[in-house]
């Protein structure tokens, strides 16, 4: 094989490597609890890991947007940048009974590759793109407040968005729970990961897999107690004048006890 083939073998073989390195990152909410008395207040942190749930990198705060959501009423959240712990914190305080939501959008970013390097920019106008992507993450994470036995159900209208149509607070362990996965408001089928805090150590490791039928229902089997995170992935290969692709993930944390 030439040099010139093997470089380009290797530029794209790093192409890949990275690409998948960007969208697998993981844009978690975690609580200190999940399950609060009210007015009790909830110290939250915002992650982005592969490892669950280790934040390893820091969002952009100008990026991030955070809100509580509880029945029809949605409060933004404001976010202080923690350095040492490569988060951005916050604190939610639930009122009254029932499940809220604390719902967080990552906002899309552009990472270009081109022969000269990466940029976080759009292939627009760059010399040399070998690809480009933008990739928008979402998370919703449930709060138990008091008697909850409503609200873990509410749809947010997030463009990707899990629902679990089972009251995690009912769930018993080696029992399934039931979530709808919705895009742009209608059902996807698509391929379903969920892992629980502590299952492993290694990078992008899931505890069960599972695939939606064509209602975009999928059901998990809940295998453990304790913090559970559910994702999904959209991946758009419409290009654009600034990326070739759009990647959405949106993640759902619970806790099951």
């Amino acid at each position: 094989m030439t040099r010139p083939c093997k470089l380009f073998l290797f530029s794209l073989m790093a192409c890949f490597t990275f690409l998948s390195s960007v969208s697998a990152h993981e844009f978690i909410i975690k609580p200190v609890q999940m399950s609060v008395e009210q007015d009790q207040t909830v110290p939250f942190s915002v992650m982005s890991c592969h490892v669950f749930m280790v934040s390893e990198e820091m969002e952009p705060g100008d990026q991030v947007d955070v809100s509580l959501i509880k029945d029809d009423t949605i409060t933004p959240i404001k976010l202080m940048p923690n350095p040492t712990l490569m988060t951005h914190d916050g604190v939610v305080l639930p009122k009254t009974d029932g499940y809220s939501i604390i719902a967080g959008h990552r906002k899309g970013m552009i990472w270009t590759q081109t022969t000269q390097g990466w940029k976080q920019a759009s292939k627009k106008g760059l010399r040399g793109v070998i690809a480009s992507g933008k990739y928008e993450k979402f998370c919703k994470t449930l709060i138990k407040t008091g008697k909850a036995d409503h609200g873990y159900d509410k749809i947010v209208n997030d463009k990707l968005e899990i629902v679990p149509l089972t009251d995690p607070g009912t769930v018993g362990i080696n029992t399934e729970m039931e979530f709808k996965i919705i895009y742009d408001g209608k059902p996807l089928s698509t391929e379903v990961y969920a892992t629980y805090d502590g299952f492993s150590s290694t990078p992008n490791t899931y505890a069960y897999f599972t695939q939606c039928n064509d209602r975009g229902v999928a059901k998990v089997k809940i295998t453990h107690p304790g913090t559970w995170m559910v994702r999904v992935q959209k991946k758009l290969d419409q290009a654009t004048q600034d990326f070739d692709t759009h990647v959405m993930r949106a993640v759902l944390i619970f806790e099951v006890k």
